[in-house]
C-alpha cells in the first residue's frame, strides 16, 4: 500500500514538473511600442537601418536593442522574451538618433564583412528591462558599391574597370571587366575579350530604365547574355564577370565627343559568385 501511495506522489510531482511551460503574457505596450517597417540598406562593410517608432507618448521607453546575428531567430523566438545567449549588437539600449523627427529612428553599423549574410531585427526596451515584440527580421549581405568614370577605349588609363578590385584599369588589362565605345550615335559596353581573345570575358544583360541603381535588388534571369550591349543614360545593366560574380551598373551620364567621350556609371558588386542579390 505504501509503495502505491509513493508511486502516486511521484507521478503527481513529475506531472507538475513536466507540464506545459507557463504562458508568457504580452502587454498592450509590448505590442503598441514594437518598432515597425524596418528598412536595412547594405553598403561596403556597413549597413544603414531605419525603423518607425509608433509608441504612444504616454509610455516611457529606455531605447532599442538591435540584433545583428549570423542566423535567424524570429521563427524560434517571435515573442517578447529571448534566451540570455542572444545578446544585442549594442551594449546598452540605443536611445535613438539626434534627428528631431520622433516617428522613426536610424542606426548605422560599420566594420562588417562583405559577402556574409546577417539577420537583423529591432526591439523596444522598456524602463524595467523588458522587451517589445520584434520588427520583421531582415537578412542582408554587405557588398561594394560606388561610381566611376569610364573613358573611351584606348583613350585614357581609366578606359576599364575591375569590380573585384574596385578600381580603374586599362581596357586591355587582365583585370578588366568592361570597356565602352561609341558607334553610329550609340554607346556600347563590351567584354574585354573582344579586344583580345586571351583576356577576360564578361556577359551583359539589360534591366531597362531604372529610377536608381537600387532598383531590382534581387531577380531571376530569363534572357540570354551578350558580350556587348547598347547602353543609354538612366538604364541599368547586369554584368557577369569572368569570376562568376555579378555587378549591377547604371549609366548616370554621358558627355564629350569622339575619343573625349566618357560615361559615368554607378555600380553594386556582389562578392559571392553566382548570387544575384544587391
Amino acid at each position: 500500500m505504501k509503495k502505491i501511495i509513493m508511486f502516486g506522489i511521484l507521478t503527481a510531482l513529475l506531472t507538475i514538473q513536466c507540464g506545459p511551460p507557463p504562458k508568457v503574457t504580452i502587454s498592450p505596450e509590448q505590442t503598441d511600442c514594437a518598432p515597425r517597417n524596418l528598412i536595412v540598406k547594405p553598403n561596403s562593410n556597413s549597413l544603414f537601418m531605419q525603423w518607425d517608432t509608433p509608441c504612444p507618448d504616454n509610455i516611457t521607453v529606455t531605447g532599442y536593442n538591435i540584433y545583428l546575428l549570423p542566423s535567424p531567430i524570429s521563427e524560434k523566438y517571435p515573442g517578447v522574451t529571448l534566451p540570455k545567449k542572444i545578446v544585442p549588437f549594442n551594449s546598452g539600449a540605443y536611445p535613438g538618433d539626434t534627428d528631431p523627427e520622433e516617428r522613426f529612428e536610424t542606426f548605422s553599423i560599420h566594420n562588417l564583412d562583405n559577402g556574409v549574410e546577417y539577420f537583423i531585427s529591432v526591439r523596444t526596451v522598456f524602463t524595467d528591462g523588458t522587451l517589445s515584440l520584434p520588427t520583421k527580421e531582415i537578412s542582408v549581405i554587405c557588398r561594394p558599391e560606388g561610381a566611376f568614370d569610364l573613358a573611351y577605349r584606348y583613350s585614357d588609363k581609366n578606359d576599364g574597370f575591375s569590380f573585384g578590385h574596385g578600381e580603374a584599369v586599362r581596357a586591355d588589362s587582365d583585370l578588366n571587366d568592361l570597356y565602352f565605345y561609341h558607334k553610329d550615335g550609340i554607346d556600347y559596353l563590351a567584354s574585354p575579350h573582344r579586344l583580345n581573345g586571351f583576356i577576360r570575358t564578361s556577359e551583359f544583360y539589360s534591366l531597362g530604365k531604372t529610377s536608381s541603381i537600387y532598383q531590382y535588388p534581387e531577380f531571376d534571369l530569363d534572357i540570354p547574355p551578350v558580350d556587348r550591349m547598347p547602353v543609354r543614360v538612366g538604364e541599368s545593366y547586369l554584368v557577369k564577370t569572368a569570376d562568376g560574380n555579378y555587378a549591377k551598373v547604371r549609366i548616370e551620364s554621358a558627355s564629350g565627343e569622339r575619343k573625349e567621350r566618357k560615361l559615368k556609371l554607378s555600380y553594386i558588386y556582389q562578392t559571392i559568385p553566382n548570387l544575384i542579390r544587391f
